[in-house]
């Protein structure tokens, strides 16, 4: 009896060390008790979106994302990158097709003289166009505001067909939009290898 009372004691002290040890608040305190100019200090952390699924429309850890929303409040993360997965699609269907006037649609300027050049040189090599096999990923990078000029970069992976060659794919498209327009479609301003 006397050794249960002696265990006993024993067990009560560890569990009060232990209590007392992890109870304690150790390191800074949680993102929601920190005054906005602690928070805004401190890197943001980059959340990559891999499909419209995951995306949570009120997380705007991804650089420059918050920013967005903040300017448009029309901008959801969800629907931005459906509709970014459906642009790639678009865009490398024109481009394969030849089709000039979908591209000016989908392209600011600047891309689209890339495109058109790029289409003209095809045209006169008589090469076989790339087509899209598979869109494999899509995934959010990153976003930024200039101005009023949003811009959201999407990794994109896929499976390109050119004749019997398959190949695989990763490049980083940056879509635009000029948050004070009404028109609410976003247009392709640059594309580079991932």
């Amino acid at each position: 009896m006397v050794e249960i009372l002696l265990l006993a004691a024993v067990a009560i002290f560890i569990f009060a060390r232990l209590f007392s040890t992890i109870g304690k608040q150790k390191g800074a305190p949680p993102p929601a008790f920190r005054r906005d100019e602690q928070a805004e200090q401190r890197p943001q952390p980059v959340h990559v979106v891999r499909n419209p699924d995951e995306v949570d429309e009120e997380d705007d850890s991804i650089s420059g994302i918050g920013q967005i929303s903040r300017i448009d409040p029309s901008f959801n993360q969800r629907e931005f990158l459906q509709g970014a997965r459906g642009a790639y699609e678009m865009i490398v269907k024109a481009f394969a097709d030849g089709d000039r006037s979908s591209l000016k649609n989908l392209l600011n300027d600047d891309i689209y003289q890339d495109y058109d050049s790029a289409l003209k040189q095809r045209e006169e090599s008589g090469e076989e166009p790339l087509e899209l096999m598979r869109l494999k990923n899509a995934a959010i990078e990153s976003g930024d505001v200039r101005g009023s000029m949003a811009e959201v970069t999407v990794l994109f992976e896929a499976e390109l067909t050119n004749g019997d060659r398959i190949s695989d794919t990763k490049e980083l498209w940056t879509f635009e939009r000029d948050t004070k327009s009404r028109n609410p479609n976003w247009k392709l301003s640059d594309v580079s290898a991932a």
